[in-house]
C-alpha cells in the first residue's frame, strides 16, 4: 500500500474570514485517528527543502477513529438518533468533506491558462480511496451503490483515466503504459488499444480508442456527456475542443444531443468518442448497423427511415417510433382498458407489464426460443421457482393478457421495446456483426434494463476480461416492466459474454475468475437524517421483497443533517396554497415524485414530496407496514389492525417502496412530506414517527415562510453549475435553473421560472414543449386531443421562431403544406423537401430548390444538401412516371443537377426517347447517338454522329445498314441486293458526311455506294470496281464485286462464251482483256470461282475461331459476315453480345426463340423511392 504526503489547499479567502474555517477544520481534524495526524505532520527533508514524504505499508491507515464516546472529543459534532457520530455539522451546500479536491500538476495549470473567457473548466478531482480501487481494478467490472453515492462518477472517472492514458501513450509517453490494462483482447500494452482509422482526407490516418458510455435516461446522459466532453479536452491538452460539440441550449429533443452521430455503428467520427449515448440511441444504432431497419415493417415508418437528415435520421421518424412504443403508460391508456375487469380486478397494470417485459419477453430463456417469447408451459413453469410471488393460476391469467395483447398491438401497428431487442437479437444471429467493435464499454443504470437488452452488448466488444463496467442499484429499478438482481447481471455476464467469447457453453472452471460486486456505500449527495429515512423504506424492501433487491450495508454519510418534516395541514386546508400562497403562479399542474417520470439522476437541493401515498395505487394496502413494524417490536397495544402480507396482492408495493426510496433520496438538505389523506399514508408515517425518523410540524404561515427562499430573476432563468448552485427551494427545484429544466423535461415548472424570470421566450418555449409531449403521450390514446396540443404547440414554436419544432409539430399534424413551409422559412432545405415529398407537394418542393438556387449562399449548400435535393426530384419524376405523364415527369428530370444523373434515370425507366430529345436540345449529339444506339435507330444514330462530327463513323454506319437492308428487308433471302426507301438518299449522305473525311475515304466510299445502288454496270465497270476495293482492302466490296462477275458469268447463255484457243498462263490479265470487250469465257470464270471461293473459305476459317478470345486472324472476313447477317457484335467484359437489326430475316426465322431476347425484356421497372438502380442497354434483339 502506497501513501504519499500532500499539501491540501481548503480555500481562499479574505485574512479576518481564516479564523471561521479554521475552526470548523479543528472539528474535524479532532476525528482523525492520531495515527493519521503523526503521518501528516511527519517531515522529510532534502537539504533544506521539505519535500512530501512518502510510505509503502501493508496495511491501512485508518483516517477517522471509531464511533465510541471515548474517543470523541468535548468539539465533537452532536449525534443522530441511533447514537452515531459525526464528523462535520453543516449544510450540504457548505460541507468541507464533501468539497472536490484537485490535483495541481503542471498538466492542470496549463489547461486552467487554457482558458481566456472566463469559462468553467471541468478538471478531473481526487476520489476516494474506495472508489479509487475500482477506477484502477483492471477487469470488467460490477458496481452496486445506493443513490448518491458515486456511482456514475466512478464510471466517468474510470473512462477519463483509460482516455487520458490512450492520449500519452499516442503521444509518445511510453512510461506511463505500466499503469494501464494488463490485456486487451490478448495484448500486452495499451498501445495495442490504437486503432486506425481514416480522418476523410487523403491517406492520413488518426488513432481512436472507442470507449462507449450507456445510460436509460436522456437526462443522465446529458450531464455525463457535458462531463466527460471536458474532461476530454483536458487530457488531450486543449487539443479537444469542448465547445465544439455542445448542444443547443433549447433543443427539447432528446435526439437533438446525438445529431452529429450517426443511427449506425459504421464509420462514427473519431471526434465522437467517448461515445455517451442513451439506451435507445444504442439501439438505434445498432438497428441501422444490420441491414433493414426494424422499423421498415411500419408502413408509415419507411419514407421517414429514408429521409437524410444530417447524421441521426429524422427526428420526426424518431418522434413517430415513439408515438408507436408501448411503454407502461401506453400499455395503462390504451391497452389495459380493453381486458376483462374481472381480470384486471385480481391483478396490477404494472405486475402484468413486468411480467410480459422482463420474463415473458425478456428473459434469458425467452430468447431461446424462435419467436422470443417464452411458452406458456414454460411461463407458468415459473411458479415452481423459490423466488417466484405468483402462483400458476395467475400466470395463466397473465400469459392470456400477453397473448391478447400481442394481437391488438400487431393490429395497431404499434412494438414494444422487447420486440426490437428480439429482432435485433435475431439478426445478429442470422448476420455477422460487423460495425465498430468497442474497446470499453460502461453501463450505468443497468438496473433499468432487461436481461435480454444487456445481452446485446457482447455483439459489440470482444474484450470480455476488462472491457466491461455494470453500475446500478435494484432498489432504484423504477423503470416499469424491469424486474431483476444485480447478481443476475454478473450471472449473465459469465454465461452470455464469458462463455460465448470462449466458444462453449458449459465449462465452469474459470467461473472464479468473474470479478466481485464492489459495493459504495459513502453518499456524497445527501445528509444522514435523509440516509435514515432512505434506510427504512429499504428495510420494507428487505423483509417483504428479498429476491428483488440486492442486500447492501447501510449507507453512510460524515454529516451529520435534521431529521425530514413531516406536514401536518390542519383542517384540511391544502397544503400547496398555504405553502406556495394563491398567486396561481404553479397552475394546477404540480408534478410529484410519485409520477413516472421520476426524477432519479437529478438532484434538488430541498424537495417537497406531496400526496405520494395518496395518489399510490395501494391505497389502504399500506397498512401492510404495520406486520413490519410488529416484528420490530414498534406497535402500540392500540394499534389499528393489518392484513398478513402475501406477495400476490401485495405485488405492487415494491415497485412502490423503489419510487418512495427515489423521490427521498433527491434531496440534498431539506425535505418535507405532506399529504392529504391521512388514511393512506398513516401506516409510514407511524413507521417512521416510531424508529424517530422524522419531525411532525404543523404547516402554518410562519413555516411556510421559513420554506421559502426568494430569487432573482436572473436565478429563476440561469442555469447554475453544479460547484456554484442556488436553490429555488421553496418549489422543490433541483439546483439549476428554468433552461435546465426545460432541458430535463420540467416543462411545466421549466414555465414557471420562465414566466418569474420575465422571459416571455423561454416560457413560450416551454409551455409548447409541454404540449408537444404530452401530444406524444395521447397519439394512440387519444389522437383528437393529441392533435390539438400539437397544433397549439406548433403555432407557438413558430411564433418564437423555433422553425424546426413548429414544422414537426405539422408533420406530424400530416399538414405538410404548412411544415415545408416552416422548414424553408428556418433554412431546413432536407427537411422541407422531405415534407414535400411525403405530402406529394412536388411544385411546391421544386419551387423551393429553384429559389434556393438562385438565391442561396454557399454556406448554405453542401453535398448532402445535393444529394437529398437530387432524391427529391427523382422521387417526384418515379411519381409521374408511374402516372404515366411523361411531360410533368420531365419538369423534374430537367432541374437535374447533372446530365450524368438525367441519363442514369431515364436509361434506367427505359425513358430513351426523351433522354434522346433532352441531348439533342442540349447539344450533345454523340451522346444522343449513343441512346439512337439503344434504341436500335442505326440511321438516327448515323445523323447525330454526324452532327456531332464523327463524319466516319456515321458515312460507315449508314453503309453497313444499307448492306444488311438490301440483302433482308421486304422478305429478300440474302441476296441478290434489292432497293429499298430512302436507300439511294442514304448512300448519297454517306458520300457527302466521306468528304469531311479525306479523298481517299470519299473514294472508298463512293466504290462502296456504287456496287450497293445495284446500278446495271458492264463486266469492265464492276471489274474496276473490284479493282478499287482491292486497293481500300474491301472485303465487302471484293466479295459483292466477284459475286456479281460470277452472276453475269452464270446468268449468261455458254454460247456466248468466248473460247480460248491458247493455252492462259495469266488469268487477271486475260479477265482484263475479255472484260474491256465485255466478254466473258470459261477461262474467266473458273478464275473468278476460284476467287469467290478463297473468300468464302477464309470465312469458314473465321467461324471456327469465333469463340475464340484474342484471334484476330481473319478478322476482317468474320465482320462482313456479321455485317451481311445484318448483326452487330459489342463486348460487355470480353462477353460478346450480338444485336439483329432485322429479327424478321429470312435466316433468322428458323432460330429457336431460347436464343433470342427480344427488346425490353430486360427492362427495369422503376423504384417506388430512392434513386434507380443501374440499367441494362435495351436493343433489338441477341443471339
Amino acid at each position: 500500500m502506497h501513501y504519499k504526503q500532500v499539501l491540501k489547499v481548503w480555500d481562499l479567502l479574505p485574512l479576518e474570514d481564516i479564523p471561521r474555517l479554521a475552526k470548523r477544520l479543528e472539528g474535524i481534524f479532532e476525528r482523525y485517528t492520531d495515527d493519521f495526524i503523526s503521518h501528516c505532520n511527519e517531515k522529510c527533508l532534502e537539504g533544506d527543502l521539505e519535500v512530501p514524504k512518502t510510505w509503502k505499508t501493508s496495511f491501512d491507515i485508518a483516517r477517522y477513529k471509531s464511533c465510541s464516546s471515548n474517543e470523541i472529543g468535548s468539539n465533537s459534532n452532536p449525534g443522530g438518533p441511533d447514537g452515531s457520530y459525526y464528523v462535520e455539522n453543516s449544510k450540504v451546500s457548505d460541507s468541507l468533506l464533501l468539497m472536490k479536491f484537485y490535483s495541481l500538476s503542471s498538466s492542470v495549470v496549463s489547461h486552467l491558462l487554457s482558458d481566456r473567457d472566463g469559462r468553467e473548466l471541468e478538471l478531473p478531482f481526487e476520489v476516494t480511496d474506495e472508489e479509487l480501487e475500482i477506477i484502477l481494478f483492471q477487469r470488467s467490472t460490477f458496481i452496486l451503490g445506493r443513490s448518491g453515492t458515486g456511482k456514475t462518477t466512478v464510471l466517468t472517472m474510470k473512462l477519463f483515466k483509460k482516455e487520458h492514458l490512450f492520449h500519452m501513450v499516442t503521444e509518445g509517453l511510453d512510461d506511463v503504459i505500466d499503469n494501464t490494462s494488463k490485456d486487451i483482447s490478448r495484448r500486452n500494452s495499451i498501445a495495442d488499444d490504437i486503432k486506425s482509422v481514416g480522418d476523410g482526407v487523403g491517406d492520413a490516418k488518426k488513432t481512436v480508442l472507442r470507449q462507449l458510455f450507456v445510460t436509460v435516461s436522456p437526462k443522465l446522459c446529458y450531464a455525463v456527456k457535458h462531463h466527460v466532453t471536458h474532461l476530454k479536452s483536458f487530457a488531450s491538452g486543449g487539443k479537444y475542443s469542448a465547445e465544439g460539440s455542445s448542444v443547443d441550449i433549447e433543443d427539447i429533443d432528446d435526439a437533438a444531443q446525438f445529431k452529429d452521430i450517426p443511427n449506425s455503428l459504421f464509420d462514427i467520427p473519431p471526434k465522437s468518442y467517448p461515445l455517451v449515448i442513451t439506451f435507445f440511441k444504442f439501439l438505434m444504432m445498432l438497428d441501422g448497423t444490420m441491414g433493414n431497419s426494424y422499423f421498415e415493417r411500419f408502413s408509415d415508418m419507411r419514407q421517414l427511415l429514408q429521409e437524410k437528415v444530417g447524421n441521426s435520421g429524422s427526428i420526426s421518424a424518431q418522434t413517430l417510433i415513439r408515438t408507436k412504443e408501448v411503454n407502461f403508460e401506453k400499455f395503462c391508456a390504451v391497452y389495459w382498458p380493453r381486458f376483462n375487469e374481472k381480470i384486471k380486478n385480481k391483478l396490477d397494470s404494472s405486475r402484468v407489464f413486468t411480467e410480459i417485459i422482463s420474463h415473458i419477453k425478456g428473459s434469458l430463456q425467452a430468447g431461446k426460443s424462435r419467436d422470443g417469447s417464452l411458452s406458456r408451459e414454460d411461463y407458468v413453469n415459473l411458479s415452481e421457482g423459490r423466488i417466484s410471488t405468483l402462483n400458476r393460476q395467475k400466470r395463466d391469467v397473465i400469459y392470456d393478457i400477453f397473448e391478447g395483447y400481442e394481437k391488438m398491438k400487431a393490429a395497431n401497428g404499434d412494438f414494444d421495446m422487447a420486440d426490437f431487442v428480439n429482432d435485433l437479437h435475431l439478426r445478429l444471429k442470422t448476420y455477422k456483426y460487423e460495425g465498430e467493435a468497442m474497446d470499453f464499454v460502461y453501463i450505468d443504470e443497468v438496473q433499468d434494463l432487461t436481461m435480454r437488452q444487456i445481452a446485446l452488448f457482447k455483439h459489440i466488444c470482444r474484450n470480455v476480461e476488462e472491457g466491461f463496467v455494470f453500475s446500478g442499484d435494484t432498489a432504484q429499478t423504477i423503470a416499469r416492466g424491469i424486474d431483476f438482481r444485480f447478481e443476475d447481471i454478473r450471472s449473465l455476464f459469465y454465461n452470455e459474454f464469458v462463455l460465448a467469447s470462449r466458444g462453449t457453453g458449459n465449462d465452469r472452471s474459470e467461473k472464479g475468475q468473474i470479478s466481485k460486486i464492489f459495493h459504495l456505500n459513502q453518499n456524497f449527495r445527501t445528509h444522514a437524517g435523509v440516509l435514515n429515512l432512505a434506510q427504512s423504506v429499504i428495510d420494507l424492501l428487505y423483509r417483504f421483497f428479498p429476491s428483488f433487491i440486492d442486500l447492501l450495508s447501510h449507507e453512510t454519510s460524515l454529516i451529520y443533517g435534521e431529521a425530514p418534516i413531516l406536514l401536518e395541514s390542519g383542517n384540511d386546508e391544502n397544503a400547496i396554497v398555504t405553502i406556495f400562497g394563491n398567486s396561481g403562479n404553479l397552475r394546477s399542474s404540480f408534478v410529484g415524485f410519485g409520477a413516472e417520470q421520476s426524477a432519479r439522476a437529478l438532484e434538488f437541493q430541498d424537495v417537497l414530496l406531496y400526496n405520494f401515498f395518496g395518489s399510490s395505487p395501494l391505497k389502504n394496502k399500506w397498512r401492510v407496514v404495520y406486520e413490519f413494524m410488529k416484528e420490530q417490536d414498534l406497535l402500540d397495544v392500540n394499534s389499528p389492525s393489518f392484513p398478513s402480507f402475501t406477495p400476490a396482492r401485495h405485488n405492487v408495493l415494491c415497485s412502490e417502496l423503489k419510487q418512495l426510496y427515489v423521490a427521498i433520496t433527491r434531496t440534498r438538505q431539506r425535505l418535507w412530506i405532506c399529504e392529504n389523506v391521512e388514511e393512506f399514508s398513516r401506516p409510514m408515517f407511524d413507521y417512521w414517527m416510531k424508529k424517530g425518523l422524522v419531525q411532525v410540524r404543523k404547516l402554518d404561515d410562519s413555516l411556510a415562510q421559513a420554506m421559502q427562499v426568494s430569487s432573482s430573476p436572473e436565478e429563476w432563468k440561469s442555469r447554475v453549475s453544479p460547484s456554484s448552485y442556488k436553490c429555488n427551494l421553496a418549489f422543490a427545484l433541483p439546483f439549476v435553473g428554468a433552461t435546465q429544466l426545460l432541458r430535463e423535461g420540467n416543462y411545466e415548472m421549466a414555465t414557471m421560472c420562465f414566466e418569474r424570470a420575465g422571459d416571455e421566450r423561454g416560457e413560450k418555449l416551454s409551455k409548447a414543449a409541454g404540449l408537444k409531449a404530452a401530444a406524444d403521450r395521447m397519439h394512440s390514446s387519444n389522437p383528437e386531443m393529441a392533435s390539438v396540443a400539437r397544433r397549439q404547440a406548433a403555432e407557438i414554436f413558430e411564433s418564437i421562431g423555433k422553425a424546426e419544432y413548429a414544422a414537426e409539430c405539422f408533420y406530424m399534424l400530416k399538414e405538410y403544406d404548412r411544415a415545408a413551409e416552416v422548414y424553408a422559412k428556418g433554412c431546413h432545405f432536407s427537411k422541407c423537401l422531405s415534407a414535400c415529398t411525403k405530402g406529394k407537394l412536388f411544385d411546391m418542393g421544386l419551387h423551393y430548390i429553384q429559389y434556393w438556387k438562385q438565391h442561396g449562399t454557399a454556406d448554405q449548400r453542401c453535398r448532402e444538401m445535393d444529394t437529398i435535393e437530387q432524391e427529391f426530384l427523382e422521387s417526384c419524376a418515379c411519381h409521374y412516371y408511374e402516372l404515366n405523364d411523361r411531360r410533368a415527369m420531365m419538369r423534374y428530370v430537367r432541374a437535374f443537377d447533372s446530365m450524368s444523373s438525367v441519363r442514369t434515370f431515364l436509361i434506367n425507366l427505359g425513358c430513351l426517347d426523351e433522354l434522346l430529345s433532352l441531348e439533342v436540345e442540349s447539344g450533345n449529339f454523340l451522346e444522343a447517338a449513343g441512346i439512337a444506339k439503344l434504341k436500335g435507330e442505326l440511321v438516327l444514330q448515323a445523323d447525330l454522329l454526324g452532327k456531332g462530327g464523327h463524319f466516319k463513323e456515321a458515312s460507315l454506319l449508314i453503309l453497313w445498314f444499307v448492306f444488311a437492308n438490301s440483302l433482308w428487308s421486304n422478305g429478300s433471302k440474302g441476296w441478290p441486293l434489292k432497293p429499298f426507301l430512302q436507300k439511294e438518299e442514304l448512300l448519297t449522305k454517306a458520300k457527302l458526311l466521306a468528304k469531311d473525311v479525306s479523298d481517299q475515304f470519299y473514294e472508298f466510299v463512293h466504290t462502296e455506294a456504287e456496287i450497293l445502288l445495284n446500278s446495271q454496270h458492264n463486266l469492265f465497270e464492276i471489274h474496276q470496281i473490284l479493282d478499287s476495293s482491292r486497293r481500300h482492302s474491301s472485303i465487302r466490296g471484293e466479295m459483292l464485286s466477284a459475286r456479281k462477275i460470277l452472276d453475269m458469268h452464270l446468268h449468261l447463255n455458254t454460247s456466248k462464251y468466248l473460247w480460248e484457243n491458247d493455252l492462259v498462263s495469266d488469268f487477271a490479265r486475260l479477265s482484263e482483256r475479255n472484260f474491256l470487250n465485255n466478254q466473258v469465257s470459261a477461262e474467266t470464270l473458273v478464275y473468278f470461282w476460284n476467287f469467290w471461293k478463297d473468300m468464302i473459305v477464309n470465312i469458314f476459317k473465321f467461324l471456327a475461331r469465333l469463340e475464340m478470345q484474342g484471334v484476330t486472324e481473319y478478322r476482317e472476313f468474320g465482320e462482313f459476315c456479321l455485317n451481311y447477317m445484318g448483326v452487330k457484335r459489342e463486348f460487355n467484359n470480353l462477353n460478346a453480345i450480338y444485336f439483329l437489326m432485322n429479327p424478321d430475316a429470312q435466316w433468322a426465322r428458323d432460330i429457336p426463340r431460347k436464343f433470342i431476347r427480344r427488346e425490353g425484356s430486360d427492362k427495369q421497372q422503376p423504384r417506388k423511392s430512392g434513386r434507380p438502380t443501374k440499367p441494362n442497354p435495351k436493343y433489338h434483339e441477341e443471339q
